[in-house]
């Protein structure tokens, strides 16, 4: 899968992608179940806009790195106030600008799929995790069933199959070097209000990396379908599934 050209997208991709609390609330118990050691330093790889870097402060109680390669990602985060606050650092995932063995936590947030190579960039991961340390791996992959409002797009088991497998990210990752845990399915109880949902879903159109894939077409018979099955004035419920990987140094 091809990576994805944020130019002119950032902010409505910062809008659109900003998880609620009530989605966040289930990633962190899901991270606080792992009972990792205190870090000393945590890395958001490929952080996009910044949307994790306070969840992830709050939630190991240490520093965070950003490092994204989209300059209108990075831009999108200055506007936002988050580079004060987060070093904030251009580089990508195969050639990470960290020295050997200086991260405890790595978090990589639906991004690992858009990796040039993935290969190169677990070797990586390997060198720049210090012993112990974690690299969580957050995303869709092409062996879980599409779940919530994105299932009544015709075209999406074709879209979610231009995403890894889990066996796929497990044998890279084992392959640079770490062990990998048993994955975890991590259901987010997302709702909208029905117009709201669709204006974000136009939104990210083409920048949505299950999305891009569809046709016209589809894409348009999908919005049909959920629009004719929810009134307007109804909250929506998506419960959408991804799947948590994690892998020890």
């Amino acid at each position: 899968m091809a990576r994805v050209d944020y130019t002119d997208t950032a902010e409505a991709y910062r809008r659109a992608r900003t998880l609620p609390d009530e989605v966040l609330d289930v990633w962190r118990s899901s991270v606080e179940a792992l009972r990792i050691r205190q870090p000393q330093t945590v890395l958001d790889l490929g952080a996009g806009p910044g949307g994790f870097l306070v969840p992830l402060e709050d939630w190991f109680h240490a520093p965070v790195v950003a490092i994204e390669p989209s300059a209108s990602m990075r831009a999108t985060a200055t506007e936002v106030g988050l580079t004060v606050r987060f070093p904030y650092i251009a580089g990508r995932a195969e050639a990470l600008p960290l020295g050997r063995e200086t991260i405890d936590v790595a978090w990589l947030s639906t991004v690992i799929h858009q990796f040039d190579d993935r290969d190169r960039a677990a070797k990586e991961l390997r060198r720049v995790t210090r012993p112990g340390g974690r690299v969580l791996v957050r995303g869709f992959f092409s062996d879980v069933p599409v779940t919530g409002l994105l299932s009544a797009f015709p075209g999406i088991a074709r879209s979610a199959e231009s995403f890894p497998s889990t066996p796929e990210i497990v044998e890279c990752l084992e392959a640079a070097g770490f062990g990998v845990e048993p994955p975890e399915n991590v259901v987010e109880p997302w709702q909208f209000e029905l117009e709201s949902w669709v204006n974000r879903v136009k939104s990210i159109r083409h920048t949505d990396s299950a999305l891009r894939p569809l046709t016209d077409s589809e894409f348009e018979e999908g919005l049909r379908v959920v629009r004719s099955s929810h009134s307007s004035s109804e909250r929506i419920v998506s419960d959408g599934t991804l799947r948590l990987v994690v892998a020890i140094a």
